[in-house]
């Protein structure tokens, strides 16, 4: 969902998610940050656990990665499906950078129909509620439109954060109709030869790997678009009643994950994490 709560800590911007705390900032920012450090800032927020990342880039494997792209591509090196799908979305919409404003007073329309065709728990927002999600955003967000040539109707927008010469494709969302003529092709392409072409940046992410589902998009970046990915050392520590439920629930997380229930899923996204955290703790580097 468009929106979060967000804070500063080590210097680093930290989003806060489902009772957990995770590095906004891009990987690699968080130095001198270990366990005794993660306790005090549970300790300070209250919150259920801390998860951050060591080693990024440093080791060749792991079960835990960042999808990346870090050299920009001309449009004659990508697959040739995806080049025709650029030119022909070029032809009838336009990507460009816009200001916050563009969103906030333009940007529910394309929310509520991108909405409407995922299936989630979380409610939609509504357009008070929107707004105030997008102005309570870190000031490095940026925002990317995309625009009917012939009306100038927003179609699609992106919500980036950018942070020590990376960017973050944060939230994507796009109306079914523009995104059927492959306006998401375009915006994609758009952005990743703004931020690592014209602005030299060391890459762009479309985040971390999701655990609650295996994600497409990620697949279709890696095909479409020759995205990678980065792998590093996943470190979680709990508060010490949910680092105890953790360690013994852990023996039954297959079980567990077969149950539909929504508190179940949540406990089989929690232990999903932990197996992944343990066998990071294996990975050398």
């Amino acid at each position: 969902m468009i929106g979060y709560c967000f804070m500063i800590d080590h210097a680093v911007h930290w989003r806060s998610n489902q009772g957990g705390l995770f590095p906004l900032s891009p990987p690699g920012t968080l130095r001198n940050f270990d366990d005794s450090s993660a306790k005090n800032l549970l300790e300070k927020t209250g919150k259920l656990f801390c998860r951050w990342e060591t080693c990024f880039g440093q080791v060749s494997d792991s079960n835990w990665w960042h999808i990346i792209k870090d050299k920009p591509e001309v449009i004659e090196n990508l697959p040739k499906k995806t080049r025709y799908m650029i030119r022909k979305a070029d032809k009838a919409y336009e990507a460009r950078p816009v200001e916050l404003s563009v969103i906030r007073d333009k940007g529910y329309p394309v929310y509520v129909r991108a909405y409407e065709r995922y299936d989630t728990h979380e409610p939609m927002f509504s357009e008070k509620e929107f707004r105030d999600a997008i102005e309570t955003l870190p000031a490095e967000t940026e925002w990317w439109g995309v625009f009917n040539r012939e009306t100038n109707d927003l179609v699609a927008f992106s919500e980036n954060y950018v942070e020590n010469g990376t960017c973050f494709y944060v939230t994507m969302w796009l109306e079914p109709e523009a995104m059927a003529k492959f306006v998401g092709y375009l915006i994609f392409h758009e952005m990743e030869l703004h931020y690592l072409q014209d602005r030299g940046f060391q890459y762009v992410s479309d985040g971390a790997r999701s655990l609650s589902h295996d994600t497409n998009i990620h697949d279709f970046l890696i095909r479409k678009f020759n995205f990678r990915k980065a792998y590093a050392k996943l470190h979680v520590v709990y508060k010490p009643w949910l680092g105890a439920a953790v360690s013994c629930a852990y023996p039954f997380r297959n079980l567990i994950g077969k149950v539909s229930l929504g508190p179940f899923k949540k406990a089989s996204i929690l232990l999903k994490q932990e197996e992944i955290r343990r066998s990071c703790a294996r990975v050398v580097g």
